[in-house]
């Protein structure tokens, strides 16, 4: 049966004018009326629209015994942060409750919003429960904005006893602040000279500049985000997300499975916004691409070990403190020792950590070691320069070199609304030309092929943009009867690491109150008490090294067009640790054990796990995320098959490095931004001797 989910975005204002359906019942009669967005954009709902989106919020969020239900003013609370976000992202919301509105018409008759509550309710459970991933992918692209908006208040953390926000502190003011400069604040174009440019402040391009400035070398350090500092790190899932992820954290891969694929854009990049684990990069990793792509020594464990340990320096790696691992830790520790599995604390980069337990959203105390304040100030010590909300466009290339770069200064407006002179229509932003000796382009997996090609670099084996890893993620939840406040205590700090070799590692994700609210595919009462009882609940999570290879394409406006495929292998991977999982909270006397699985709601004891471990999972019925893109512009030997040598230099390019996540022939296996940071050390050396030879 088709439902007709195909919809043409001009045609949806005369469907809506054309029909007229009876309306839901509203919270509140203004709510119709969408509120002006922050930042004085216009919202994104028409008053069908915000219908739409309160039948829909009401029946998946009904009241619980004290949590409140959503509904009308859940629907205004939308609109307002459509209004904040890119036009082409908004308009994918729109047409998700527009094919969740129509949905019904086949089989009932009328729309969503006209059927009564509990009618609606039976319709999102149906959806829920399908084995079709076209309608659950719906119903979360639908009820993911909602739910976000719906739980991102002060009221509903205090139910549940959590904190909501931390108090601002007051930033310092070091000496090397000097060194740098708010393209915001620049109202004139401007031409700069250096010897080396570096385009990315994150693992990669940090570590690089650092690097470099060390050993006297004039380096500009060009950053598309902000420098956020202590005061920006207020524990909010929604400032961050808007001011310090990539496109609002939206961006999904297109294929048998769509995972969002996170990443940083600030100062420190990623590194701002990961979890602080630092593993190395396993030696059966190197010798893959010894063997298999003829990489030389140094690309061994050996070979990178004096990067690595100059990285573990700087980064003030150990092993996490078990006074701040909260209660997930014990949990799992439980869990492991009853069934003889390999466990312990994860190794971090945090050497000062309390335990406040939002590292993904920016560390309020910084004790973190991301770049933004380990390798970015002391390059800036070293005499190294940095511009912010530097958007760059182009590489200039002069007779097959790289000669420096181009960019608009005042990045991407739509993270700092009217307050940007360019957002609010005063003009054109100043242009940045930058004149240098070499390039190193250090922007992610994600941007630096889009940046290259638009350049016209490392295009001459066809490789650029593909061979794109993601380090697929998921996660098993569970009740307890004894209280875990998830919210307390390091997110990422314990481990299991018994199947490391099977390509499975096992890491805390430990989630806050709002964003464990998205975590969970249910609708309805269910899904209410669940999250009323979030004191109880726990999450770990695992990754895999996968086997399945996707790409990366110029998409909408700039932004990436991901596609990726899981090939059977990664599937069966992904089951395998969703039962590993379940048996560990077992093992460790949970309650209720909920795998997240379609179809397979709650694993409560042997039959269940049995019953799982009978099925033959699709990859559209896991719930996977993905947080270390990979592999986009490779290193290797062979021009016809990579686009950097091993020294990181451009085939086709000279004087062009790249030093970041793209770098990566492979996926490592383990969170890899020691490995990036240790390889980007290594081609920064390697630069510098050909700089002053």
């Amino acid at each position: 049966m088709t439902l007709g989910l195909d919809l043409d975005f001009g045609r949806l204002p005369a469907l809506e004018r054309r029909e007229r359906w009876p309306e839901t019942p509203r919270e509140d009669a203004g709510a119709e009326r969408a509120p002006a967005a922050k930042g004085g954009a216009e919202p994104r709902l028409s008053g069908r629209e915000m219908r739409i989106a309160a039948a829909l919020a009401e029946a998946a969020m009904p009241p619980g015994r004290f949590l409140d239900g959503a509904g009308a003013a859940t629907a205004s609370r939308l609109a307002a942060w459509l209004g904040s976000i890119p036009p082409h992202l908004a308009q994918g919301v729109r047409a998700a409750l527009w094919a969740i509105e129509l949905a019904p018409l086949p089989f009932r008759l009328r729309p969503l919003s006209a059927l009564p509550l509990e009618e609606r309710m039976e319709v999102l459970r149906g959806f829920e429960q399908s084995r079709a991933r076209t309608l659950r992918s719906l119903l979360r692209a639908a009820l993911t904005p909602l739910r976000f908006v719906h739980y991102d208040r002060p009221e509903m953390f205090k139910h549940v006893g959590c904190r909501y926000e931390l108090p601002t502190v007051r930033d310092e003011a070091p000496r090397w602040l000097a060194q740098v400069t708010d393209g915001r604040e620049v109202e004139e174009d401007l031409e700069l000279e250096c010897e080396v440019l570096v385009i990315g402040t994150g693992a990669g391009g940090a570590a690089a500049a650092y690097e470099l400035a060390s050993r006297g070398h004039a380096v500009l350090m060009l950053e598309e985000g902000d420098f956020h500092r202590r005061s920006s790190f207020t524990g909010r899932p929604a400032r961050a997300y808007r001011e310090m992820y990539r496109d609002h954290g939206l961006d999904m891969t297109l294929g048998n499975v769509n995972i969002p694929v996170f990443a940083g854009r600030a100062v420190g990049g990623s590194t701002v916004i990961n979890s602080g684990t630092c593993y190395r990069a396993p030696e059966s990793t190197f010798a893959s691409w010894r063997d298999g792509m003829g990489l030389p020594a140094e690309f061994s464990s050996s070979g990178l070990a004096p990067y690595y340990e100059r990285v573990e320096r700087m980064l003030q790696v150990a092993p996490a403190d078990p006074l701040h691992l909260g209660a997930i830790g014990p949990i799992v520790r439980r869990g492991a020792e009853r069934l003889g599995l390999r466990h312990g604390p994860l190794q971090r980069n945090a050497p000062d950590c309390d335990g406040q337990g939002i590292c993904c959203f920016g560390c309020p105390t910084g004790a973190k070691r991301s770049t933004d304040v380990s390798y970015v100030p002391e390059a800036l010590k070293r005499g190294a320069q940095l511009i912010t909300a530097a958007r760059v466009r182009t590489i200039e290339l002069v007779a097959g070199r790289a000669r420096g770069a181009t960019a608009v200064l005042g990045g991407d407006t739509r993270a700092r609304g009217n307050g940007d002179r360019a957002a609010s229509g005063a003009g054109r932003r100043p242009r940045l030309v930058v004149r240098a000796e070499a390039v190193v382009v250090a922007g992610g997996a994600l941007m630096t092929p889009l940046l290259l090609r638009r350049s016209g670099a490392c295009l001459s084996s066809g490789a650029l943009g593909k061979n794109l890893s993601i380090h697929p993620a998921s996660k098993v939840m569970a009740l307890f009867d004894e209280r875990i406040d998830q919210w307390q205590g390091i997110p990422q700090g314990y481990q299991i690491d018994h199947f490391a070799d099977e390509g499975l590692m096992f890491e805390g994700g430990s989630l806050p109150f709002d964003v464990a609210a998205l975590a969970v595919p249910w609708t309805g009462h269910r899904y209410t008490e669940l999250m009323e009882r979030y004191p109880h609940l726990a999450t770990f999570g695992f990754m895999i090294k996968d086997t399945s290879r996707g790409e990366v394409r110029p998409g909408i406006g700039g932004t990436p067009l991901v596609l990726y495929t899981m090939n059977r292998e990664d599937v069966a991977k992904m089951q395998r640790g969703v039962e590993l999982l379940c048996e560990v909270f077992l093992a460790a006397g949970a309650r209720r054990v909920l795998p997240l699985v379609a179809g397979c709601d709650e694993v409560n004891g042997p039959a269940d796990l049995e019953r799982l471990k009978a099925r033959q999972i699709q990859a559209g019925d896991l719930d996977v995320a993905a947080f270390h893109p990979l592999g986009t512009c490779r290193i290797g030997v062979d021009p016809r098959s990579s686009c950097l040598g091993p020294d990181h230099q451009a085939h086709d390019v000279a004087g062009l490095y790249v030093c970041d996540g793209s770098a990566i022939p492979s996926s490592l296996g383990v969170n890899p931004q020691m490995t990036i940071m240790a390889m980007s050390l290594r081609a920064a050396e390697l630069l510098s001797e050909r700089l002053s030879g």
